[in-house]
């Protein structure tokens, strides 16, 4: 199956008054009266977006790789840098709690938005002095906050670049997952978890990158899943809960890795045997039809329905290096990463970015 669509021109937004008989009411003679409401596309940040939310209002918040903060309220894009407040312009995730309050996860610990203003909070100080970044990780800091997710009991949970993960009651940081993984150049564990998720059932899933697998916390325990264990791949990028309750899971690429489902029982694998686009997965979001969106950086969007899987072709346009994809409460897809965002109704692909 190829998912190719036909061109078709851009919609315009036609404002129209409709009686309770379905007849079109015009004000004026005139048959057809058309309002264009103009969206004012975002500037492509020099390294691209990094994540990408969906507020309670609707409103969606890109965040960028150096160039801070997004907001798109519809119409135009507002951006947010260090000089409005934020600890840092490298954001990486965006979770909003139980107070109503966004948090973004920077190179620079958390930034709490209270919708009025910023507030830097720090993690716990990680010494990096004994060099294992430099010579592993070069681009990580156990200082930063890579991940976010809230749980059950609105506390807040943040993944770490080396210093495993935290949880946040508003007061405390509680450390989890820091004696896990392969040690590094130092002799020291430095778990670095990329992504965090809730499960249907509360559960929280913790995504390791440094060999660690995926660990599940119940409230009370931490439960470790590992290669032996049917897991396709240790190095875990990201984790996604399917109305169905499965969890899945994708990699960086490395080794037999794939899209690995786990139904509560028993892990499956989908290869590039089975059809894969590739081994890299990054994003993964699930459409109001049951596909699957698979997106990576280096290789191009993927669509999985169940059966085959399929590149994403728009007019003959492929798109690579998505490393977010998220559905509005329109039930839009919006995807996007190093080269832009996009946004898909259903019908119409639309560019959300500009490089001008």
């Amino acid at each position: 199956m190829k998912f190719t669509f036909r061109n078709i021109p851009l919609l315009i937004l036609v404002s129209t008054f409709i009686s309770c008989n379905g007849q079109v009411k015009n004000d004026k003679p005139s048959p057809n009266v058309e309002k264009v409401t103009e969206v004012i596309k975002s500037p492509l940040p020099k390294t691209g977006f990094s994540n990408g939310y969906v507020d309670i209002d609707g409103t969606l918040w890109f965040t960028s790789n150096g160039g801070g903060i997004y907001h798109f309220d519809g119409k135009t894009f507002k951006n947010y840098t260090m000089k409005d407040g934020l600890s840092s312009n490298q954001v990486f995730s965006i979770v909003s709690d139980h107070k109503n309050y966004l948090w973004f996860g920077t190179q620079n610990g958390l930034v709490k938005y209270n919708r009025q203003q910023f507030e830097h909070i720090p993690l716990p100080y990680q010494d990096t002095t004994t060099g294992w970044i430099s010579t592993v990780y070069p681009t990580l800091s156990p200082n930063a906050a890579y991940a976010l997710a809230t749980d059950n009991n609105n506390n807040l949970w943040i993944g770490t670049g080396g210093a495993g993960a935290y949880c946040y009651d508003g007061k405390i940081f509680k450390s989890y997952l820091t004696e896990i993984g392969q040690k590094q150049e130092d002799s020291l564990h430095h778990n670095w978890i990329p992504f965090i998720r809730k499960d249907n059932k509360g559960n929280m899933w913790f995504a390791s990158m440094t060999h660690g697998g995926v660990n599940q916390f119940d409230g009370k325990e931490m439960t470790q899943y590992l290669i032996k264990d049917g897991l396709s791949e240790d190095q875990v990028r990201t984790i996604y809960c399917d109305k169905t309750g499965k969890i899945l899971f994708g990699f960086n690429g490395n080794r037999n890795s794939g899209l690995t489902v786990y139904d509560g029982r028993s892990f499956k694998t989908y290869s590039v045997e089975d059809g894969l686009c590739n081994k890299r997965i990054r994003a993964i979001y699930e459409d109001k039809n049951g596909n699957l969106w698979l997106g990576a950086d280096l290789v191009n969007l993927c669509l999985f329905d169940g059966q085959k899987f399929s590149e994403f072709n728009y007019n003959g346009k492929t798109f690579s290096d998505v490393l977010f994809i998220l559905g509005d409460l329109e039930d839009n897809i919006w995807f996007g990463g190093a080269n832009g965002i996009w946004k898909y109704d259903g019908e119409i692909v639309t560019e959300m970015t500009t490089n001008k």
